[in-house]
């Protein structure tokens, strides 16, 4: 279902988004939306239970909370597991279980990553810029 909805942007935001779009060759509302879909994060109802609890809990979190989460990491005893069944995986020396772990920290991986990338959007739309959280060495 399509809604109208009515927005008083500058010139200069309108001149902006009509260029944008006369260069990816789009009618200025349909690259409007999507530049609107681009900064926001998927509804929660599209995704996993267990991801949108995840995700919802995030929101809850005050801004230290949330700047931990998005400089969190895998622990480095998993990092290093993982990077070696990767190597094993490569040589095809991986016995069943270690399939089964090799899985479950890339889950675990991407889990965090999305996580990370929540954290950071919730920061950006508090007024927080992503240039204020540290680079991960």
């Amino acid at each position: 279902m399509l809604q109208t909805v009515t927005l008083q942007l500058s010139d200069d935001v309108v001149r902006r988004f009509r260029r944008g779009a006369a260069v990816a060759r789009k009618p200025f509302e349909q690259f409007l939306t999507e530049r609107l879909l681009e900064s926001v994060p998927p509804l929660t109802d599209e995704l996993t239970p267990a991801v949108r609890a995840e995700l919802e809990v995030l929101e809850t979190l005050d801004n230290d909370a949330l700047r931990q989460v998005a400089q969190s990491q895998l622990s480095p005893e998993h990092q290093r597991i993982y990077s070696a069944l990767l190597t094993k995986n490569q040589r095809g020396t991986l016995t069943s279980s270690e399939k089964e772990k090799l899985h479950a920290l890339g889950d675990e991986g991407r889990r965090l990553t999305l996580k990370k990338a929540h954290a950071s959007l919730l920061l950006k739309w508090r007024g927080f810029p992503l240039s204020s959280l540290p680079l991960e060495e």
